[in-house]
């Protein structure tokens, strides 16, 4: 909203009012509510799941093993302190030298996805062929959660299924 507006809703009685400079764009892709048009739409962060696996760099690679596996994932997102998305553990990575530290074998800069990414545009877009899982992040780089294939694929089936307002 612009600061005029801001103002006015101060004004108004209002008492926390923000001038959200970066745009409606950027309030999407760090996932944040929508209404209007774009509530109908699924987007990948509407079914972004939060539990995750993760780890730290420092993290030694024989303590993430079993916990991953009991995650049901089979993969797990290194992140910092604020939770930026630094790497990926997957596949053979999880079972090298148990002492290995996280940052040593992690793919570095994983492919990501915006929250506000329209699961149709996902799913049809030709860089996501075989893809079981996205990660979604914010536009700053912290992580939200993750997103599953199949999950997506239900959920479009069913927002095509409803009838239109």
């Amino acid at each position: 909203m612009s600061a005029r507006a801001a103002w006015r809703l101060e004004q108004l009685g209002f008492e926390q009012v923000f001038d959200y400079v970066a745009s409606k764009v950027d309030w999407f892709a760090c996932g944040m509510p929508r209404e209007g048009n774009a509530a109908d739409v699924p987007w990948a962060g509407d079914l972004a799941r939060h539990d995750v696996p993760t780890c730290v760099p420092e993290d030694a690679l024989g303590k993430l093993g079993d916990r991953v596996r009991e995650s049901g994932y089979d993969f797990c997102v290194v992140v910092n302190d604020e939770r930026i998305v630094l790497g990926l553990l997957r596949g053979d990575a999880l079972g090298k030298d148990p002492e290995a530290s996280a940052d040593e074998v992690m793919e570095l800069g994983p492919k990501t996805i915006p929250p506000s990414k329209p699961l149709e545009e996902l799913l049809e877009s030709s860089s996501s062929q075989g893809m079981k899982h996205w990660v979604v992040t914010t536009s700053h780089g912290a992580l939200l959660g993750a997103l599953d294939r199949a999950e997506a694929e239900r959920a479009l089936e069913e927002s095509r299924e409803k009838p239109a307002k």
